[in-house]
């Protein structure tokens, strides 16, 4: 939720929901103003991109988020892709005492193989898809992971390469 019409989320959530996916700023306005938003039966709380989350200024939405919400049976999990003081103090209010923490071992036993070619292209924006299909082409027998920026974009290029027989698989 974010971004779209705040009628019909309300509509939606008045009905009730199995999962909500939503921004700090939406989220609030739906806990404060949205009558018959039931939230007491919170299973799992997910915070994703945390410390971007709080680079872009939501600290204090976020505790506001977390004090909100129930905490009594409920999950939380907190994703990040750096561990600042902000990030570890989000984590200390929205996460039960002593969580797991799982972080990325940086021994030389489980680093990344080194015949692994990591690369990226800086090209005009007109010329991206082209480019992009292109090297796929070039490439049909190898493994690769291309990222996008937003998930409607992964699903877009998708169906796209699919349609022109370039089989490709879309993880959003």
């Amino acid at each position: 939720m974010g971004g779209a019409n705040r009628k019909g989320e309300e509509v939606k959530l008045q009905k009730g929901v199995n999962l909500l996916i939503a921004t700090p700023g939406r989220l609030i306005d739906h806990l404060e103003g949205t009558k018959g938003f039931v939230f007491r039966n919170l299973k799992s709380l997910v915070i994703d991109e945390a410390d971007r989350i709080l680079e872009v200024g939501f600290e204090e939405q976020m505790k506001k988020i977390i004090s909100t919400l129930p905490s009594e049976g409920r999950q939380s999990m907190l994703f990040s892709a750096t561990q600042t003081n902000k990030v570890s103090d989000l984590a200390r209010i929205s996460l039960r005492p002593g969580p797991i923490l799982i972080d990325v071992d940086k021994t030389e036993n489980t680093s990344t193989v080194s015949t692994l070619t990591q690369g990226y292209v800086v090209c005009p924006s007109d010329r991206r898809f082209l480019l992009l299909y292109t090297f796929l082409k070039k490439n049909i027998k190898k493994k690769m992971i291309v990222f996008f920026s937003s998930c409607r974009s992964v699903k877009y290029h998708a169906e796209l390469l699919n349609y022109i027989d370039v089989p490709v698989l879309d993880l959003h």
